[in-house]
């Protein structure tokens, strides 16, 4: 290990306690970070400074983020939901990134030369390489996409006046109602006068009124 990482993993092991390993001129936060991985590669980068060129990876679950400091510019890459952002900047008049990140936690925007979501120019990777960082094939898994959710459905819209033709609700069928009986009769038709009489005008056994007899 290099002399000037080697006092920079010096002083990172006594300012933080969380594990990391050393690889080529990049540290890595072995451990997922609570919170904001690109903020704890500031913050190692930081106290790193004057390794420059230093490199920093962390992760948390669904982040990544690495960075390199390559006085005066500073570059950080940040994975969310599967997708890369690359910012740069440049430090003026000597500073280092523990000017900013001590006192705010993170680079002033103001300070920003450029960001790229797609391929970078060469010099950014460069800065990278020089760390031992391929931005291609970080050192930590690159988090997945998040599953699509399903959009809402869709609402039928008609024209004002329109008929809105719904599908026949399923009924069961009724059944038929039982017969009435038949009231039993009260009168009936004398053979010999012809005409309608009483069951009561009738002798029992003969078929005329009392009045035909």
């Amino acid at each position: 290990m290099e002399p000037d990482i080697a006092d920079a993993v010096e002083q990172l092991a006594q300012e933080w306690k969380i594990a990391f390993d050393v690889e080529d001129r990049t540290i890595r936060l072995t451990d997922a970070v609570n919170g904001d991985p690109g903020s704890a590669v500031l913050r190692v980068l930081g106290t790193a400074q004057a390794a420059s060129p230093v490199g920093a990876a962390s992760h948390a679950p669904g982040k990544l983020a690495v960075g390199v400091w390559r006085s005066p510019d500073l570059f950080l890459a940040r994975w969310t939901n599967g997708k890369r952002w690359v910012v740069g900047y440049r430090l003026p008049g000597g500073a280092r990134p523990n000017d900013y990140v001590r006192m705010e936690g993170r680079i002033p925007t103001r300070l920003e030369t450029d960001n790229w979501y797609g391929p970078v120019p060469a010099t950014v990777d460069e800065a990278f390489l020089q760390a031992g960082l391929l931005l291609d094939d970080p050192p930590f898994p690159v988090p997945p996409p998040l599953p699509s959710r399903p959009g809402p459905t869709p609402r039928v819209r008609t024209a004002p006046g329109a008929r809105v033709l719904r599908a026949p609700r399923a009924t069961t069928p009724r059944a038929a109602p039982a017969p009435k009986p038949e009231p039993a009769p009260t009168s009936r038709v004398c053979p010999s006068c012809r005409m309608v009489k009483s069951l009561g005008q009738f002798v029992s056994g003969s078929a005329l009124c009392v009045d035909c007899r």
